[in-house]
């Protein structure tokens, strides 16, 4: 009795070429078929042997059908969603120098923000809003409570939050 994976391998050599210009045929796309195929396959792969070989046929070019329908329609979606797109929305305007210049004098301001507060306060900014790393999980990392965390994350956001106001308004620290 052959396994299921040499009858599909067997379905495979059998139907590849007439499934692809079904798939070509209902998706329109001609260079996508052969993915199309190869991804039939491999649902039907997942899905085991319906326990005839007519019947894994028949799954087998309905699920490629479908596949070929979803990508056309896909397509068209995003053909229709590139189409209501305005030129102004695809590029946005880049900065001037003197936008440019107050930006770095921004991070700048806030680097030194960050460089006056205590270590762990500092970490925990960082770990949290720079990396990302959720309030909790940082807790765990660090071996302390997220009430702790969260303590440590206002403090730093409050110091950085006045020193760049002052920054803006033109004061020294």
């Amino acid at each position: 009795m052959a396994s299921w994976t040499d009858t599909l391998a067997a379905l495979f050599a059998a139907h590849r070429t007439r499934l692809e210009a079904v798939v070509t045929r209902r998706s329109g796309d001609r260079g996508a078929a052969p993915d199309l195929v190869q991804e039939a396959f491999a649902r039907v792969l997942k899905l085991g042997s319906a326990g005839s070989a007519e019947a894994d046929t028949r799954i087998l070019y309905a699920v490629a059908r479908n596949a070929a329908i979803d990508h056309r329609l896909t397509r068209t979606r995003r053909a229709r969603a590139l189409d209501a797109v305005v030129p102004e929305q695809l590029s946005a305007p880049t900065p001037g120098a003197e936008q440019d210049l107050a930006g770095r004098d921004a991070l700048r301001a806030l680097d030194a923000a960050l460089e006056e507060l205590n270590d762990r306060s500092k970490e925990i900014f960082i770990l949290c809003r720079v990396q990302g790393v959720p309030q909790a999980e940082a807790a765990r990392r660090l071996g302390i409570s997220l009430s702790a965390v969260e303590k440590h994350l206002v403090r730093a956001l409050r110091h950085c939050q006045a020193r760049l106001a002052a920054h803006r308004a033109g004061d020294p620290p």
